[in-house]
C-alpha cells in the first residue's frame, strides 16, 4: 500500500469515527445546534451539556438490572501462568481455580497431558478438587534438569466433575 493509499485509507476511518460520534450526540440535541457543531472549524468541537427534560426522563437515564441468567451446573477451569518460560531446574507456580456456574457443587477431577514435540507424550493425574467453589489450588511444578533447553512443552489441563468437563491450553518453553 502505497502513501497515498494510506492517507485515503486514514481519512476515510477518520470520518467514519466522526460520523459515528455524531449519529450518537445529533439526536439529542435540536437542530440549529447540531448544525452550529458541524459548521465550526476542526478542532473546536465543543458538545454541550444539555438538561432537557427528554434526557431526564426515566426511561432514558435508569438502567435495567442485568437479567439472571440460570444454566446447567456447570465451572470455568482457570489457570495462571498459561504460558510460561523456564530453566531446567526451575520451579514455576501454577495456580488453578475452579469458578462454578449454575448452582455447581460436584468435586473436579484434574488431569494434564503433556506433549512436547514428537518425542514425548504423557498424562498426569492432579488429584480432585472438592466444593465449596470458587475454590483455587496450586501445583509447583520442577523442570527437570535434564530437559535440553529450546523445548517447547504443550499441555491440556482438563478438569471434569458431574457431567461437566473444561480444558485449559498451557504451554511451557524451555530456554
Amino acid at each position: 500500500m502505497d502513501r497515498r493509499d494510506r492517507a485515503i485509507l486514514l481519512v476515510s476511518i477518520l470520518l467514519i469515527i466522526l460520523v459515528g460520534a455524531l449519529a450518537v450526540v445529533l439526536p439529542v440535541l435540536p437542530f440549529h445546534r447540531a448544525q452550529e457543531i458541524l459548521e465550526r472549524p476542526a478542532g473546536t468541537i465543543e458538545l454541550p451539556v444539555t438538561t432537557e427534560a427528554a434526557l431526564l426522563s426515566p426511561e432514558i437515564t435508569t438502567v435495567p438490572e442485568p437479567p439472571l441468567i440460570q444454566g446447567p451446573p456447570a465451572f470455568r477451569l482457570l489457570v495462571t501462568p498459561v504460558e510460561a518460560r523456564a530453566r531446567p531446574g526451575d520451579t514455576i507456580l501454577y495456580s488453578m481455580t475452579i469458578e462454578p456456574e449454575g448452582g455447581f457443587d460436584d468435586p473436579v477431577s484434574l488431569r494434564l497431558d503433556v506433549r512436547a514435540l514428537f518425542l514425548y507424550q504423557e498424562s498426569f493425574n492432579l488429584g480432585r478438587i472438592d466444593p465449596p467453589f470458587p475454590r483455587t489450588a496450586e501445583y509447583r511444578f520442577v523442570v527437570p534438569r535434564d530437559v535440553p533447553s529450546g523445548i517447547t512443552v504443550s499441555g491440556v489441563l482438563t478438569g471434569e466433575g458431574g457431567d461437566y468437563r473444561d480444558t485449559v491450553s498451557l504451554i511451557l518453553i524451555i530456554t
